[in-house]
């Protein structure tokens, strides 16, 4: 009996994370103070959120612009509505087709199935509004998704004569049957 092993169990596990719990709190609290001493930019309407859904930052109100009561001259509310949707969408799409540059890094990324997803998703919000839209939505709806199909095919015939070159084909010498 001289040989058991000797058991230490961890007792202050709670009050470590008690600690690290406050320190988080303190940090976001650190945060929050340097957001509102700097000056407010709203993001872009179309920015991913980290919120939970129906989630609201601590210093927003269901009413507030989050310009902290103060509008920037000459600059209105980002406001929920058709056209900002579909502003959204295009973005998203000219980022996947690489036409817009990642912000920060200059650098066209390419995302070929995530441009495609984003312009399903507004064929079929084309097809689930008709008959819903005022005549200038509909004319906006038609006129991006027209161009952003277009876009799209321009893009992915790039690629396909890339890949040509790269096989040691001329793009430009096919015969048509």
């Amino acid at each position: 009996m001289a040989d058991e092993p000797k058991i230490f169990i961890d007792e202050d596990w709670k009050a470590r994370a008690q600690r690290e719990k406050e320190e988080l709190q303190k940090r976001a609290e650190a945060e929050a103070a340097a957001r509102t001493a700097a000056p407010v930019v709203p993001s872009a309407p179309d920015s991913p959120s980290a919120l939970a859904e129906g989630e609201l930052p601590s210093e927003l109100g269901p009413d507030d612009t989050g310009l902290g009561g103060e509008e920037i001259e000459g600059e209105e509310p980002y406001e929920a509505n058709f056209d900002a949707l579909l502003s959204s969408l295009a973005t998203q799409t000219m980022f996947a087709l690489g036409i817009i540059p990642q912000p920060g890094g200059g650098q066209v990324m390419v995302n070929l199935d995530q441009a495609k997803f984003s312009i399903d998703i507004m064929a079929m919000l084309h097809e689930k509004t008709a008959g819903n839209l005022t005549p200038e939505e509909q004319a906006a709806l038609d006129g991006t998704l027209a161009e952003l199909q277009r876009l799209f095919v321009a893009r992915v015939r790039q690629f396909e004569e890339q890949a040509m070159r790269q096989a040691g084909i001329d793009p430009n010498n096919l015969r048509t049957p």
